[in-house]
């Protein structure tokens, strides 16, 4: 119903930094009191409509207002104010018309009539923030499509046009948000919450583990690691996309080819285990083996192993050890020779003892 509209938006560091500010801090997340009693003002660029008269339309503010407040005067006029003029020592100087809201995040701007237009945003509190400014144009109501018989008598016709107004938000964002539904299925959207959204329809389960970009990785190849899930090489991906290391996975089966009934089948079921259900996760961390990674990789595993198997996670140790967890250029590796030296990094165990003619 209606024509399309048009709007200003500021939702980017250079978009805020166009106004002028007391005591506010601008960056990529928008605007916030930068003094220490969460006080400040912001004054926003003037925006012109580019056509006299112009009734404006509608004012949506996103940002945290809970623990704070957010006064919004709003001010029209047919002529541009010059610089320095605007909100001058906090009185509307310039403004034929203007309008104030508390806290506001979706209001109507009855009343804010001229060409241009621009706002005084006083903030309280800390922790209030804004991110986002839309200011819509030109006004367009429902009482439009009435019969004129609706718009005889001023005060009816107004008291109508606002009713109708909350009718009329609701469906411009509904619209609005159907013709870009398209930009929601991009994985690249930086829409609010579109990533998480598409998380959801993917099932990635424990997204309190992943950061943005992981995030995004996952539902980019959702579908091929959907195919492949509860196979060692979807498992071996999770963790490398979680840690950044390669994992290392022996299967039973893999095992069975080495049995002979001797020592050598009982020291691998001893390292890998003896039930046909059981698999051995090898992970090299370079030593980072503290309570959160481990935990990190715990959480992986449990949520990708079949759900029948069980599973034993071998952080590696960077030594050789013999009858043990030692790989050559994996965990073991053989390096430069140094002499030995006592500076808290060597130990007579895990070092070589001797002189360069000794070793040739």
């Amino acid at each position: 119903m209606g024509g399309r509209g048009t709007y200003f938006l500021l939702n980017k560091e250079n978009d805020f930094r166009r106004g002028i500010s007391e005591h506010i801090r601008i960056d990529e997340s928008g605007i916030t009191p930068a003094d220490e009693s969460g006080v400040g003002v912001y004054e926003t660029r003037v925006f012109d409509s580019g056509v006299q008269g112009t009734k404006w339309h509608r004012l949506l503010l996103c940002g945290d207002f809970a623990e704070g407040e957010v006064r919004v005067t709003v001010c029209a006029s047919e002529r541009a104010p010059k610089t320095g003029d605007i909100m001058c020592r906090g009185k509307e100087i310039c403004a034929e018309s203007y309008v104030e809201f508390t806290n506001p995040s979706d209001v109507p701007l009855f009343g804010a009539v001229g060409r241009y237009l621009w706002m005084r945003i006083h903030m309280r509190g800390k922790n209030v923030r804004i991110s986002r400014i839309k200011i819509c144009f030109p006004q367009r109501t429902w009482l439009d499509y009435l019969p004129e018989i609706y718009q005889e008598d001023v005060c009816s016709a107004s008291f109508l046009a606002r009713y109708l107004g909350i009718f009329q938000a609701l469906y411009e964002d509904m619209t609005e948000r159907i013709e870009h539904l398209s930009e929601r299925f991009s994985v690249s959207s930086k829409e609010p919450g579109a990533l998480e959204e598409l998380a959801d329809w993917f099932s990635v389960e424990n997204r309190e583990l992943w950061n943005e970009e992981q995030l995004r990785y996952l539902v980019r190849h959702a579908v091929r690691l959907s195919a492949n899930r509860g196979t060692a090489a979807h498992l071996k991906e999770l963790l490398w996309l979680g840690t950044g290391d390669t994992a290392y996975i022996v299967e039973y089966g893999q095992m069975q080819v080495g049995f002979d009934g001797g020592a050598a089948e009982e020291r691998m079921k001893r390292l890998y285990g003896a039930n046909p259900c059981e698999f051995t996760i090898l992970l090299d961390r370079g030593g980072k083996t503290g309570a959160e990674d481990f935990y990190l990789v715990e959480k992986i595993v449990e949520a990708a192993k079949p759900a029948y198997m069980q599973s034993r996670i071998v952080v590696l140790s960077p030594y050789i050890f013999l009858d043990r967890h030692s790989y050559l250029g994996i965990n073991s590796v053989l390096g430069r020779y140094r002499q030995f030296c006592l500076d808290g990094t060597c130990a007579v165990p895990f070092s070589v003892i001797g002189t360069e003619g000794e070793r040739q």
